[in-house]
């Protein structure tokens, strides 16, 4: 099989059609596809687009944004619990999570 570039025509996407699927099922290569020298389309595995949508999701939540850089920030400065120390303040036995 030949190596297909990641950014293709249409007419060249038409004719490798069922290429580009296996590449992209397979792989999870994505393709740029042109008309006219300009992308019109992206084609891409549907895992990566679930992936993505989630991504948009969580930064369209400001406060889950700026909850995700604090405790981002206290990970660096060394803020911690550890896993044992937030189950004993919780008081949950690690048997329970079994």
């Amino acid at each position: 099989m030949n190596t297909i570039p990641t950014t293709i025509s249409a007419s060249k996407a038409r004719s490798n059609f069922y290429t580009l699927l296996g590449e992209v099922a397979n792989k999870f290569k994505r393709f740029a596809i042109t008309r006219r020298g300009e992308v019109q389309v992206v084609l891409m595995h549907p895992d990566e687009v679930a992936s993505w949508d989630e991504t948009m999701d969580i930064l369209a939540d400001k406060k889950l944004v700026i909850q995700i850089f604090k405790s981002e920030l206290e990970r660096k400065t060394n803020r911690t619990v550890s896993e044992k120390k937030l189950l004993r303040e919780l008081g949950i036995s690690p048997k329970e999570l079994k």
